[in-house]
């Protein structure tokens, strides 16, 4: 589960609006706002995936100028690090002593720690 809170910022005239289609979409509770342009949404969802999905409907809302991050909280980070911390000694790519100039990064860093087209 993911937890985010979120500062979403909409035009003055359009805030009863978008607090309306926030709560009408189940994007996220609102936690509170200040009557005139800022709104406080904190946004409970299953994964990373669904969160972006929610950011990303808050952000299509008619009046919103802006959906900022303040705080978040990811149990699947939270359970990746938990792994890496029971791990004993370090992933085998990382012991070996390979020049920076031999490192090729594919851009998924699960295929560089598995020891993954290191090499050229």
């Amino acid at each position: 589960m993911n937890i985010s809170g979120l500062v979403v910022r909409v035009r003055p005239e359009a805030l009863d609006s978008a607090l309306e289609a926030i709560v009408a979409g189940r994007l996220g509770e609102v936690y509170t706002h200040d009557g005139e342009s800022k709104i406080i949404v904190v946004v409970e969802a299953k994964d990373s995936a669904e969160e972006v999905a929610r950011f990303r409907a808050l952000e299509a809302i008619p009046g919103v100028v802006s959906v900022e991050l303040a705080y978040t909280y990811s149990e699947e980070l939270e359970d990746a690090r938990d792994r890496l911390e029971r791990r004993e000694g370090l992933p085998e790519v990382l012991e070996k002593d390979l020049p920076a100039e031999k490192i090729r990064y594919g851009g998924d860093v699960r295929h560089w720690l598995r020891g993954e087209d290191l090499m050229s």
